[in-house]
């Protein structure tokens, strides 16, 4: 009895530290497959990811390479309530250019784990609301090689 509720308890621990390590997102439909992991500086745990104008966040997507490529794009995407599509929140200070903070660079490799990582900046003028985000990267055919959603509060 004594050594079940140990093995309880233990599993109970790896799981909380599992869901606290993890920022909570959703891979971008059939196009997000490829993604093994999502972070987001002061993120971790929680379902609404909040972040302040003015500040830049590390974010951190690991991905499996869904074909060979030479190039990789970076693109973010958000809606808020009452907007009829998603509009850019890139603006001049974002790299789109993503082999340059891609671990090893490019090339990427079908079938090879690869962690890119970004100081994300939310600009001033960014209107206060909550976002659906896409992050996504994409090869130069257009291919999605790692795409995830969340949702982050503009404060």
């Amino acid at each position: 009895m004594l050594k079940q509720l140990a093995i309880a308890c233990f599993s109970l621990m790896v799981c909380l530290a599992v869901c606290v390590d993890a920022t909570n997102w959703r891979p971008c439909g059939g196009t997000g497959r490829n993604t093994v992991k999502f972070t987001v500086e002061g993120c971790e745990g929680r379902r609404l990811c909040p972040v302040r104008r003015g500040q830049s966040y590390w974010v951190e997507m690991q991905f499996r390479g869904s074909s060979d490529a030479d190039t990789l794009v970076a693109s973010v995407l958000g809606k808020s309530r009452g907007m009829s599509s998603a509009m850019p929140l890139s603006t001049n200070n974002f790299d789109s250019n993503a082999c340059d903070y891609l671990n090893g660079g490019c090339p990427v490799r079908r079938n090879t784990v690869h962690t890119y990582r970004y100081p994300l900046f939310i600009e001033p003028f960014f209107p206060p609301s909550t976002y659906l985000i896409n992050y996504g990267l994409k090869d130069a055919t257009g291919r999605s090689q790692g795409c995830a959603r969340l949702i982050i509060r503009v404060m």
